[in-house]
């Protein structure tokens, strides 16, 4: 479907097709028309489907400039608000609303400013937003939607609580919209009671990691790792890839490794300064580097397109990261490719028995491929 067979203003339109929206995608094509006629909405969909414009576009329709936040985005992590925010900027650059991503490790005194001179969207932590509220720097009173983004990864975070108590001090007369990669018992017991008769929309769930990533294992030892890793990143030097590791110790030991083997890269981790993992993101997004090396926590938050690789260097604590993982390559349609460093036979059957339940495809890394 492409924007001519949707009810948009001549104005949205002009600015979608300026910045490249010309066709929409399949949870785009079916949100939208809904959230544009009002209804609350259960949204089911895997990131790199194009959810993020799903939500923002027809909220934006039934905005007008304001003194006092009138959207409030709720998301799990740092990195996830500022892409949030970013995506918003562009795809409202034609109404000149004003934005403001509010998440900690960044200083508060530039958060409370932009509050005092008025925000219409705020897309922010739970945590942070209920230190806002606490403040009283920050007024839901005139909201007129609620976005709980990737809704599961905040439930799986243990902000279930602080979601609930915003969500209490939201106006009763409002739009929720909902989204989450998976659903669960806290999921539908949480719609029930804060959702009115939601729609809930299936968009292309699993679609992505089975069509457009190739997954691949590869057999090794712990002291052999190092040096596939080497011989792969030779054989790859112009593709765009993403390394995991399970500590903050190995991603650093990874780089390290890597920058005395002359390889331009950086890392990301919790322990970094919010601006420092926005600048690496940003100067990985531009390509100015093309291996990047992150822990589980940056896994949701790095949405960048034209990803090659992503590597497993350790293998995942939990199917739920090696979903999330694998899914920051194919994104959007695009292709993939995924490969997981087996050390064990319980690794190798714990990786068989997901992509079996799953119904991927995965198969060994061919040799001429790391050697």
């Amino acid at each position: 479907m492409n924007l001519e067979n949707i009810k948009l203003s001549e104005q949205t339109k002009k600015n979608l097709l300026a910045i490249g929206y010309s066709k929409l995608t399949d949870i785009q094509e079916k949100v939208i028309p809904l959230a544009l006629s009002g209804k609350d909405i259960i949204g089911l969909s895997q990131t790199g489907t194009g959810k993020t414009a799903s939500f923002i576009i027809p909220v934006l329709e039934n905005l007008k400039k304001s003194n006092y936040p009138q959207v409030l985005v709720l998301v799990p992590t740092r990195e996830l608000a500022h892409q949030v925010n970013e995506e918003t900027r562009k795809l409202s650059q034609h109404l000149k609303l004003r934005t403001l991503a509010i998440y900690g490790g960044t200083s508060i005194k530039d958060q409370l400013r932009s509050l005092r001179f008025g925000v219409d969207v705020v897309i922010g932590t739970p945590g942070r937003i209920i230190d806002h509220l606490t403040r009283k720097t920050l007024r839901l009173d005139n909201l007129k939607f609620v976005i709980l983004d990737e809704a599961d990864e905040m439930i799986n975070k243990g902000f279930l609580a602080n979601i609930k108590e915003i969500i209490k001090m939201a106006p009763t007369e409002r739009q929720t919209l909902l989204f989450s990669a998976t659903t669960s018992p806290d999921i539908e017991i949480f719609s029930r009671r804060f959702l009115k008769n939601p729609q809930t929309i299936i968009g292309e769930k699993g679609k992505n990691e089975e069509n457009n990533i190739q997954q691949y294992y590869l057999d090794t030892t712990s002291r052999q790792k190092s040096k596939n890793l080497i011989h792969f990143l030779h054989l790859n030097k112009t593709q765009l890839i993403l390394i995991f590791a399970n500590t903050k110790r190995k991603v650093e030991e990874i780089g390290n490794l890597l920058r005395s083997k002359e390889m331009r890269v950086d890392y990301i981790h919790s322990d970094l300064s919010q601006n420092r993992r926005t600048r690496v993101l940003n100067k990985f997004r531009n390509r100015q580097f093309l291996i990047l090396i992150a822990t589980d926590v940056a896994a949701r938050g790095i949405h960048v397109d034209d990803i090659d690789y992503v590597i497993n260097y350790d293998f995942p604590q939990s199917p739920e990261f090696y979903i999330h993982r694998i899914g920051r390559t194919g994104r959007a349609g695009a292709s993939g490719k995924a490969i997981t460093f087996i050390t064990s036979p319980r690794e190798k059957q714990q990786l068989l028995k997901l992509v079996k339940q799953k119904n991927y495809q995965i198969n060994a890394l061919p040799a001429k491929e790391y050697l």
